[in-house]
This record gives structure tokens, C-alpha cells and sequence, in this order.
């Protein structure tokens, strides 16, 4: 009885696999592909494109974040899908009143 309850269990856990989606980026790559988005955006707002370096992407909740400040007081906030595609890309100007 031991032995049938064993081999259940074992096929049990064999066939279980993970819900989280795994990453198809690395966080580098996703840094560079978040990097150039926020720059294209920036040019198209702002008419420069002032992200060159930053930290690499974080993988948080199944996608990749990448938030940087660039020169001239702007800042970008880029989300990317678990592949690389693009959820969102918002880049601001920064102002003190």
C-alpha cells in the first residue's frame, strides 16, 4: 500500500510545472531594448534622446521593468512582456516648481 501511495504521489509531482512565465530576456537585453524604446519616445516628444546607460531591467511579477533618468531632467519608465514585447513606455520631463 505504501508502494502504490509513493508511485501516485511521485507521478503527482512529476506532471506539476510551473505558472510563472520564465523570462526570455536577459536583463541586460531587456535593458537595451527598454533603453531604445524610452529614447525613440523621447525623440518624438522631446527631440533628443537622453538614455545612454542605466541599471540592467528587473524581472518582477512575470515581466521586465527598466526606470532611468536621463540627462536634461527626464526620466523613462519602460515595461516589457516576459519576450520583449512592449506593454508600456511612458517618458517624462521633469520640472520643479
Amino acid at each position: 500500500m505504501k508502494i502504490a501511495s509513493f508511485i501516485f504521489v511521485a507521478l503527482l509531482l512529476a506532471g506539476c510545472t510551473s505558472t510563472q512565465p520564465s523570462a526570455s530576456l536577459t536583463a541586460e537585453q531587456a535593458k537595451t531594448l527598454a533603453m531604445q524604446l524610452a529614447n525613440a519616445k523621447a525623440s518624438t516628444i522631446y527631440h533628443r534622446q537622453p538614455f545612454h546607460d542605466g541599471q540592467p531591467a528587473s524581472f518582477v511579477s512575470g515581466h521586465w521593468i527598466w526606470t532611468a533618468k536621463g540627462s536634461g531632467d527626464v526620466e523613462a519608465k519602460v515595461e516589457l512582456a516576459a519576450d520583449g514585447s512592449t506593454n508600456s513606455v511612458a517618458v517624462y520631463l521633469l520640472t520643479l516648481y
